[in-house]
């Protein structure tokens, strides 16, 4: 195989092309200077610290590789495309990284997906250059204009319209890679093929420890920082940090659990650090036991907190929030791909050990997206009951939530109720609502 392809050649010309554009053009005077700002924060001391470690530690990666005849001079292009698509941007996708336990299985399995496989069948094969000049503008501009269209929202039609020329010149690409296969099977069936197909898949399965560990210095890092003014004593902070790296060491959604407690919990001697990690503890076990509560009173949190769990909402701990009071949320769920979504929350709220009220909550950013936003929100209330109250919901409830108006209800000794609350001068009409489960 040529050294550059004809797409890779059409594209790097019409990135310099682009880049001599905007660079010297009169009208991108405030786009260099944002350009100019950052490169500056690019090669700022933290980032060029993690760069030259990831690239030592990849370096022997490679050399490890050759050595067991998995890699060779030839990969040398695959290896850069690598290093500047998936080991560069996994580093400017840290914080989505420590948040995201799935983040690892899915970059490792990425690249054994049929769409990677096709995707890498497409590179190999491609149309003569004056061809691919006119292609790579075009699957730009489209799919540049399709996402526009898809975060705007109003423009659903030219979406699809946009999506569907996608399709078609992605189904043109294919075929004439799939077309050159059948017909020049020689050309594809060779060493090299294998090594660029296995290559930038090992670079990755080998990368992972290295991003994994580094996510674990960045927790602690940012975790030691706010360490610094949650305890006040040098003696029992030094203490604090020796002792979370013992007890957690690689369980950081714990490590933050222990954080969010000192936030509420002030620890100021060696007997409250003690108490801290036997707090956690203790909420672990309960967290994997079962804990039976009496309907009448309330529900078991460590179960209503998944209660919603098959519809998308995936609450953190049932914790401590302050006072005697213990709350577990999910982050809000997005209704759409607009600028500005609406958006559904999910709260457990109540004591330590008993939930005592299940909430839903909705924010409706335009009106004129209410009549969708409330349907989704009236089918999550829906199963809430019937997970909850194992009944189902009233259609005087239905009607209540659809129509955005407050209601209040009785289901046998639960109150049921939905809150509206306006927000007055919003230009988009904008407003939320509340659904409540809770003891009568």
């Amino acid at each position: 195989m040529d050294a550059f392809n004809n797409r890779e050649v059409a594209s790097a010309l019409w990135i310099i092309v682009f880049a001599c554009y905007v660079f010297f053009g009169s009208k991108f005077e405030g786009a260099r200077k944002s350009f100019k700002d950052l490169v500056s924060a690019f090669f700022a001391r933290q980032i060029i610290s993690i760069l030259i470690l990831m690239s030592a530690y990849m370096t022997l990666v490679i050399y490890v590789m050759y050595g067991a005849g998995l890699w060779n001079v030839g990969q040398i292009k695959n290896t850069l495309y690598w290093a500047g698509s998936v080991g560069l941007m996994s580093i400017f996708k840290l914080e989505t990284i420590k948040k995201d336990n799935n983040y690892f299985s899915q970059l490792a399995f990425g690249s054994l997906k049929i769409f990677a496989i096709i995707q890498f069948i497409v590179g190999i094969y491609t149309f003569p250059l004056w061809v691919e000049l006119l292609i790579v503008p075009v699957f730009v501009l489209i799919g540049g204009m399709s996402v526009i269209a898809d975060k705007v929202g109003r423009y659903s039609q030219v979406k699809n319209l946009f999506n569907s020329m996608l399709i078609i010149f992605s189904l043109a690409v294919i075929i004439n890679a799939f077309y050159m296969i059948v017909f020049h099977w020689g050309e594809f069936a060779n060493e090299s093929t294998v090594y660029d197909f296995i290559v930038p898949a090992l670079l990755t399965l080998f990368y992972i420890p290295f991003l994994f560990v580094l996510k674990i210095y960045i927790v602690y890092e940012s975790a030691f920082i706010k360490i610094k003014f949650l305890i006040k004593n040098k003696k029992v902070r030094l203490l604090a940090k020796i002792y979370s790296v013992l007890f957690f060491n690689f369980r950081t959604a714990q490590f933050d659990r222990w954080i969010k407690c000192l936030s509420i919990d002030k620890v100021n001697s060696h007997q409250e650090l003690v108490k801290s990690f036997k707090h956690i503890s203790k909420m672990n076990r309960l967290d994997n036991g079962v804990c039976e509560v009496p309907i009448s009173e309330g529900w078991s949190p460590y179960i209503a907190k998944d209660f919603l769990t098959d519809e998308g909402f995936i609450t953190g701990f049932y914790s401590k929030s302050y006072g005697n009071e213990w709350s577990a949320s999910s982050p809000m769920m997005k209704l759409g791909n607009e600028i500005l979504p609406d958006n559904i929350a999910y709260y457990v709220e109540g004591v330590e050990g008993i939930a005592k009220k299940l909430k839903l909550s909705l924010n409706i950013n335009d009106s004129s997206r209410a009549i969708l936003s409330r349907k989704k929100f009236m089918e999550t209330a829906g199963v809430l009951i019937q997970k909850s109250l194992n009944m189902n919901i009233t259609d005087a409830t239905k009607h209540a939530l659809l129509c955005g108006e407050s209601h209040y209800e009785l289901y046998e000794n639960k109150a049921v109720s939905v809150a509206v609350n306006l927000w007055p001068r919003h230009k988009s009409g904008g407003h939320d609502m509340k659904f409540t489960v809770a003891n009568d």
